[in-house]
């Protein structure tokens, strides 16, 4: 039985956002809009979550993509074919060689992700690259969403390995601090944020790309 493993945030982690990007500048929005986007999205998830709700990740993507549209003055009708490129997301380039060598060193993986468990098997078999993980864990299995604790312990479940024995690797410092209050250690990859953006101080583990995280996950 394997003494580590290590679960993988998905999108803006594994997957570059860019293809959503381009659509949301195709439809007239600033380049900034997308940010707005996905912090409105999680603060709508995290909301509906502390309300003891669940709503799937598009149910709840689609009407803040539109709500941030009407603030641009934008058509919210466009929502839609925008929420749809989440389905569309290439990898970054480092990520199929970075996973391919942890699985070489025996290291198991799994995809932990507050989107759907289909549109997740839809980007890692798009991307060559689901045969480098050994499950996914959609916050559908739970009903709530990152960064409540019963969502990682239930990836750590997965695996078969006991929460301290798992690390997160995610380029969100909140997921990573969630992580870390359920008892995973993390790497954030700072690609993303740049800066650490929590009064909390980040773990000592931190990397440019998941290719750096891989590198210290097979140090340990």
């Amino acid at each position: 039985m394997t003494e580590h493993g290590a679960c993988f945030d998905v999108m803006g982690t594994l997957f570059d956002l860019g293809t959503v990007q381009e659509r949301m500048q195709a439809a007239g929005a600033p380049p900034t809009a997308l940010e707005t986007w996905f912090s409105r999205t999680l603060h709508a998830v995290v909301s509906l979550t502390a309300a003891g709700e669940f709503h799937p990740f598009p149910d709840v993507a689609e009407p803040t993509l539109r709500s941030v549209l009407a603030q641009l003055d934008l058509d919210p009708g466009q929502a839609p074919g925008i929420v749809a490129g989440l389905g569309e997301l290439d990898p970054f380039d480092d990520v199929p060689a970075a996973l391919e060598r942890l699985a070489g060193a025996g290291i198991p993986a799994l995809a932990l992700t507050n989107g759907t468990e289909a549109n997740t098997r839809k980007l890692l078999q798009r991307a060559g690259i689901e045969q480098h993980f050994v499950g996914v864990v959609s916050v559908e299995a739970v009903g709530a969403y990152k960064p409540v604790p019963a969502v990682y312990q239930r990836g750590a479940a997965e695996l078969g390995l006991a929460p301290e024995q798992v690390t997160l690797v995610a380029a969100h410092a909140w997921d990573c601090f969630g992580a870390r209050r359920a008892g995973m250690r993390d790497i954030w990859v700072h690609r993303l944020e740049r800066e650490w953006p929590l009064p909390v101080q980040p773990s000592d583990d931190v990397a440019p790309d998941v290719a750096g995280a891989v590198e210290v996950l097979l140090r340990r």
